[in-house]
């Protein structure tokens, strides 16, 4: 095995450089003291008075579009205000509701996030719901978490003869109407109509 050894010549002259770049540092330091920071601003500069950036354009607001126009509902709608018109079929839970769109469609709807001190509104079944919300993707498993507490139901396919087996076309356009793989986040700062 290798002995190696890392030994400093006698003549090293490592502590001396070291302790002269120390002192250029802290006469580059101090030597602000005595001939002032030049990079401190001194008055106004060429073009202050131009007016650049004082008026702003006004903020256009985001306009929002009806739910029922988002069919199928894909990735690329991830984020979109949309205004979701329907009933609920499930009472508020823990600020979460299923509701049955317009067009017969099932999706949650969350009031999120809320703020500190107050409750999401209090919706019952059957209520009539008009609100603006982002189109958010949500897990299977928050999912089937937040079907079972707002208790929602949704169909199962019928037990087929043997394993594996596909449910038939009249269970998928039933199935096609409940969304599972997103959710709309209502805001409550966004001033969104609730009518029972």
């Amino acid at each position: 095995m290798p002995d190696i050894r890392l030994v400093r010549p006698r003549g090293s002259k490592l502590l001396t450089v070291l302790g002269a770049l120390i002192a250029l540092g802290l006469l580059a330091w101090s030597s602000s003291y005595v001939f002032g920071d030049p990079t401190a601003a001194k008055g106004h500069g060429i073009g202050a008075k131009s007016g650049l950036g004082e008026v702003r354009a006004p903020v256009i607001p985001m306009r929002s579009v009806a739910f029922e126009t988002i069919a199928p509902i894909e990735q690329k709608e991830l984020g979109r205000l949309v205004r979701f018109t329907g009933t609920t079929e499930t009472r508020a839970v823990a600020g979460a509701v299923w509701a049955r769109s317009d067009d017969r469609r099932r999706i949650l709807l969350r009031w999120e996030p809320l703020p500190a001190g107050t409750r999401a509104p209090a919706i019952g079944p059957g209520a009539r719901i008009q609100v603006d919300g982002y189109l958010q993707r949500i897990s299977r498993a928050e999912f089937d978490m937040w079907a079972d507490s707002v208790g929602a139901t949704i169909p199962r396919p019928p037990p087929g003869i043997k394993f594996g087996d596909q449910p038939d076309s009249s269970f998928a356009q039933v199935e096609a109407l409940f969304v599972k793989d997103y959710y709309v986040s209502v805001r409550p700062s966004i001033p969104g109509p609730v009518a029972r």
